[in-house]
């Protein structure tokens, strides 16, 4: 299918739509039967992601997503029917601009009167773990957005993310062993066998938020959380699937707390967004699989990647040279 230029189709407005998350929802919609129209935002309309959804029928729309910024978003929410919003700590590890960001967004939706506010979200560590890890700031600051649209009264879905199997090439990229065998690791503190549900997430997020819109499960705006998900994966199945895939040997190697924090010192990372990553890896593995909900997969409008398909896409050679 591609994006209706019909004004009588609904608009959806895509925060990020460069960006994974926002991409994703983007081609996930324009692959839907039902015509969208859609408005992306983005801070660089000139670079070539941008020109490119141009090309394809996105009214490419350059916006700050800025508190700054109150009038232009308002501006760009305009005649929305639908707005999806995302922020990302890991851009400048701040968790009060995070979720200082978020709320503006969602007060501008409310103020636009959309049908529906679709949050990128995730829970509330510091409520799941009862108080015990109370340092995941990205997790935290969404629920806290997540929480402000159910206060401000706005029609919303929660589409909360799972892990990316796109980590695997990003922060979690296996490292030569720095012997002669040929050997790359993967380094974590999780214990080899802790499971966690994971997302090709530029390819499939967007099924979730597509659900979110179509499926009158979701869409009357009670606030519904969806989780995007695939499959749950191992960090030994993990390293097995990209040795088997890629053709070289990967391992998983534990590693203790104090050597990861050491590690992630060593790369310039800043104590707090240590303690976030720390904190989260002991919510993956001890909290994570008792309060995660598993959305039916089947009611999907196609079956999202496994890990071993997500794998089978990437160019080996170059993130293992």
């Amino acid at each position: 299918m591609t994006i209706s230029q019909d004004f009588a189709a609904p608009l959806i407005v895509v925060v990020g739509a460069t960006g994974t998350q926002g991409g994703s929802v983007v081609d996930n919609l324009a692959a839907s039967d039902k015509p969208y129209r859609i408005r992306g935002l983005t801070r660089d309309s000139t670079k070539k992601q941008a020109t490119s959804l141009a090309e394809r029928g996105v009214e490419v729309v350059q916006c700050n997503l800025t508190v700054d910024n109150i009038e232009g978003i308002r501006k760009a929410f305009e005649g929305a029917t639908y707005v999806f919003i995302v922020t990302n700590f890991w851009e400048h590890l701040d968790g009060a601009r995070e979720r200082a960001e978020g709320k503006a967004m969602v007060d501008c939706a409310k103020a636009v009167g959309v049908k529906l506010l679709l949050i990128s979200g995730l829970v509330s560590v510091t409520e799941a773990s009862h108080g015990e890890l109370t340092r995941v700031f990205h997790f935290d600051a969404k629920h806290d957005i997540v929480q402000h649209a159910r206060s401000v009264g706005v029609p919303y879905v929660d589409v909360q993310a799972s892990a990316y199997m796109s980590n695997i090439v990003t922060f979690m990229r296996p490292a030569p062993l720095g012997d002669d065998s040929g050997t790359y690791v993967v380094r974590g503190t999780w214990t080899p066998g802790a499971k966690l549900p994971y997302v090709d997430t530029r390819h499939d997020y967007g099924l979730f938020v597509r659900l979110a819109v179509e499926s009158d499960e979701f869409n009357g705006g009670d606030g519904e959380a969806l989780s995007a998900w695939s499959e749950w994966v191992s960090f030994e199945d993990l390293c097995r699937t990209v040795s088997e895939v890629s053709g070289k040997t990967v391992a998983y190697q534990r590693v203790t707390e104090e050597q990861a924090r050491a590690g992630m010192a060593q790369g310039g990372m800043p104590p707090h967004a240590v303690d976030d990553y720390i904190d989260m890896s002991k919510f993956h593995e001890f909290v994570w699989p008792r309060v995660f909900v598993e959305t039916d997969l089947s009611k999907l409008a196609r079956r999202p990647r496994t890990f071993e398909e997500y794998a089978k896409t990437i160019d080996w050679s170059s993130v293992l040279p």
